[in-house]
């Protein structure tokens, strides 16, 4: 099986995300079982030709101003079996030109987030629909009246793990969404804690430039630039701070956290609640600072019990890797059978 993966948002290296990084090791864990896996995207920015092609990556990557447009031409010199059309600015009119193709199309739902559809999601039998987590799945289902098959996001342990991990209270994507406010708040009224910001997403110049200065007010937060290796990030961390103001469809810093024994503290937003289960603690996210503080200060200090809980869940999702592989190139090949009967 041949499995094509589109969207309209840039791929690795050109931005940092989860979409983007549970699409790289899912395509390399499709391709360590036998089959073939390669993504058509976005790109920051035009060029003369309609996409560019490489392959640094370890899969064929398709980069294209209007990913859309190329999406057919793509796909027929690939020979794809399969399109897996996924969370972007502009979902449905992507479905639109997938289906146009001919070929099997299956939607993988990323986020909840439904401004960025374009249109209405229906039952619909030309379609197969993933989503990466029982919340997900259980948001679309009644907004859409759609039934998903939960595929959660494929992690290579071995990317992650550290020998050792350090000191610092790291927080990740300092956005709005993703509850900086609460990390500065957090940084002012914890000032003998260290604080580590990575930066993931794209910030406008004018938005990091204004963190930073608080930051630097500040005295305990280090700000860093973009990673692909966040091994980095986690050699330095003690506890991992994701006070999201959305709602988390997965999260998959949680596990990558977990897997090296970092215990989390989140907000009891979205799917975060059970990703961070006995491996941390959660809190409503506008609860008052003084209550998160304490909560900060109970896992840095004694991070051993939820940092140990949290290490046998994340390794009890990584060992489910081939399982959950398997499953998404069975159902791509149930669905790829019944497009035949019904064409």
């Amino acid at each position: 099986m041949r499995v094509l993966f589109v969207s309209n948002y840039p791929h690795l290296p050109d931005i940092h995300g989860g979409l983007q990084t549970t699409t790289h090791d899912l395509c390399l864990a499709i391709q360590a079982m036998g089959a073939a896996a390669g993504v058509l995207c976005g790109r920051q920015a035009s060029g003369p030709d309609a996409w560019q092609k490489d392959s640094t990556l370890g899969y064929p990557v398709w980069r294209a101003t209007q990913p859309e447009h190329a999406l057919a031409e793509v796909a027929a010199r690939w020979q794809a079996s399969a399109i897996v059309v996924q969370t972007g600015t502009s979902l449905l009119p992507m479905v639109v030109r997938s289906l146009a193709t001919g070929l099997p199309t299956a939607v993988y739902l990323h986020n909840v987030e439904t401004h960025q559809l374009a249109g209405t999601l229906t039952p619909d039998p030309s379609l197969q629909y993933f989503a990466n987590s029982d919340f997900t799945a259980e948001r679309w289902r009644a907004l859409c009246g759609i039934d998903c098959c939960v595929i959660p996001p494929i992690i290579d342990a071995e990317r992650y793990l550290v020998a050792q991990t350090g000191e610092q209270v790291l927080f990740v994507n300092p956005t709005p969404i993703k509850g900086v406010e609460i990390l500065f708040a957090l940084a002012a009224a914890c000032p003998e804690l260290p604080f580590l910001v990575y930066e993931s997403w794209n910030l406008a110049p004018a938005w990091r430039e204004h963190c930073q200065q608080r930051a630097r007010a500040l005295g305990n937060v280090r700000w860093q630039a973009p990673t692909l290796d966040m091994r980095q990030a986690y050699a330095q961390a003690r506890v991992l701070l994701m006070p999201s103001i959305w709602e988390e469809s997965f999260g998959r810093t949680v596990i990558e956290a977990q897997l090296n024994g970092l215990p989390v503290l989140a907000s009891h937003r979205g799917a975060l609640p059970a990703l961070v289960g006995q491996g941390g603690l959660t809190l409503e996210a506008h609860a008052p600072i003084a209550d998160w503080a304490q909560a900060l200060r109970h896992l840095y200090a004694q991070p051993e019990a939820a940092g140990a809980a949290g290490r046998e869940q994340a390794m009890r999702h990584v060992a489910a890797t081939p399982l959950r592989v398997g499953q998404l190139l069975g159902e791509l090949a149930i669905h790829a059978a019944a497009h035949r009967t019904d064409a």
